[in-house]
């Protein structure tokens, strides 16, 4: 089990989610699929575990061969498992039972994981359907494929989309409860960046960047939301390599999150200077990305989608390349055009939640509802564009990037020659990126960035550089 937060009735909170899923998804069971450890090169040697999240969110257990059904009835959960045996003890000590890990998620009916399969059977014997969310899991596909006796390649196609979007309604608003987890993530996460600030060096390897904030981490007993991205090559999106050396007068990438005892992410980026002072461009373009990211915050309200949001942060990000002199033109017209996707290749944010990007496995439904993805190279890549309602948590993450190749490659097909300098940005093609990312929560007026502060401005990264 997790260790909960002493201020909130969590089995109650669990007990609430599936009614309120069990409610709106109208009739039949559902199938909850915990995950099971997953073995590097023998069933006994496996990799870290973690729980699927939908499963965390409706039951708060973080052990691994669980499964949960949902009856039709109000307040009628079983949880199936298995006691653990004394082999087990003897390797991993004692466990809770099963009754106890039950209770602890506001559950009355346990039985044995055999058991699950007599009441499936009886369920589909009487008509009843059996709701279950996609396996993204090869094991939870041939789990589910000898459950429900459905061929392995029929599994996924039959996952339930009625489940998916009451799921994807109940989770994408957090609770006071969700929001102090990811802001106890984020007291952590604060740390490890300004750890990583403050130790950069001319020669250090970017490893031991990496292995700092990952430390900090473990001794607050906490996971990595997600692989660190540590990197001297900021324009590199995700870059989880960690083997070049920190140069004099270049930059630093640190895209890197710690999780909550419940399980949830914290998600921030930060880029600052090697030596400990931007150079004057550095400084230019850290400025152009801040007032981006400041502006798309201030944009943030209750039924505004994210794709406006994005679109006015892009507008804001080629004011400022104009004024720079890498771009010219319309700044409007260069964004409708696509043009400063040259720059800006991804979206503006996500959602977050107990995942880094939540629920993204259910695919668009949670980031764009009914609305198609846009085609536009740019806005292809949004993760999030649907109407944002009070209660959403997501990320806000301008960046400035010179990737070679696309340079490269639009120069040489003229593409926007109208809105782009590219002989200017031939210059920088070896600048790198720079990114500045925040976790913000939508209130009923406006937008609150989650967490204590962490060094954003030019003056403010620069002191927590400062050796």
């Amino acid at each position: 089990m997790h260790t909960a937060s002493p201020n909130a009735d969590w089995a109650g909170i669990f007990r609430g989610r599936r009614d309120r899923i069990r409610t709106r998804t109208g009739g039949g069971l559902i199938l909850w699929m915990g995950h099971a450890p997953q073995p590097r090169n023998y069933a006994a040697n496996t990799y870290p575990f973690r729980q699927n999240s939908h499963f965390l969110y409706v039951t708060g257990l973080a052990e691994p061969d669980l499964l949960l059904l949902s009856l039709p009835e109000a307040g009628r959960d079983i949880l199936f498992g298995d006691a653990a045996s004394l082999d087990d003890i003897v390797w991993t000590g004692p466990r809770p039972s099963l009754e106890e890990l039950a209770a602890a998620a506001g559950i009355d009916d346990v039985r044995p994981a055999d058991g699950i399969r007599a009441v499936l059977d009886e369920a589909r014997r009487q008509g009843q359907p059996v709701h279950y969310l996609p396996p993204y899991r090869h094991s939870s596909v041939y789990a589910l494929s000898r459950l429900l006796g459905i061929p392995m390649e029929e599994v996924g196609g039959r996952a339930s989309s009625l489940l998916m979007e009451q799921v994807a309604i109940e989770r994408s608003v957090k609770g006071p409860e969700e929001v102090a987890e990811i802001e106890e993530a984020l007291g952590v996460t604060g740390r490890m960046h300004r750890a990583a600030m403050a130790a950069a060096r001319p020669g250090m390897k970017e490893s031991e960047l990496a292995g700092l904030i990952q430390g900090i981490a473990l001794a607050a007993d906490r996971a990595q939301a997600y692989d660190p991205i540590v990197t001297v090559h900021g324009e590199v999106l995700h870059n989880h390599s960690y083997q070049n050396v920190l140069a004099a007068g270049g930059l630093v990438l640190n895209d890197s999150g710690a999780e909550s005892p419940m399980g949830y992410a914290s998600d921030i980026t930060r880029t600052f200077p090697v030596s400990g002072r931007f150079s004057p461009m550095q400084a230019d373009l850290y400025r152009a990305v801040l007032r981006t990211q400041l502006g798309a915050i201030a944009m943030i309200r209750p039924g505004v989608s994210y794709r406006e949001v994005h679109l006015g942060a892009c507008l804001v990000l080629a004011e400022a390349l104009r004024a720079l002199g890498l771009m010219k033109g319309d700044p409007a017209a260069a964004v409708e055009a696509g043009a400063h996707a040259l720059f800006l290749p991804h979206g503006i944010g996500h959602m977050l939640g107990l995942d880094v990007h939540d629920m993204e496995d259910l695919g668009d439904i949670v980031g764009h509802g009914k609305e198609k993805r846009p085609g536009q190279f740019g806005l292809n890549y949004l993760r999030l564009s649907r109407p944002l309602e009070a209660g959403f948590v997501l990320t806000v993450e301008p960046g400035v990037y010179f990737i070679p190749a696309l340079i490269e490659r639009w120069r040489a097909e003229g593409l926007h020659q109208e809105f782009l300098d590219y002989d200017r940005i031939a210059a920088l093609a070896g600048f790198g990126g720079i990114r500045i990312e925040d976790d913000v929560l939508v209130t009923p007026e406006g937008a609150r960035v989650l967490g204590p502060p962490v060094p954003k401005t030019v003056a403010e990264v620069e002191e927590a550089c400062a050796r």
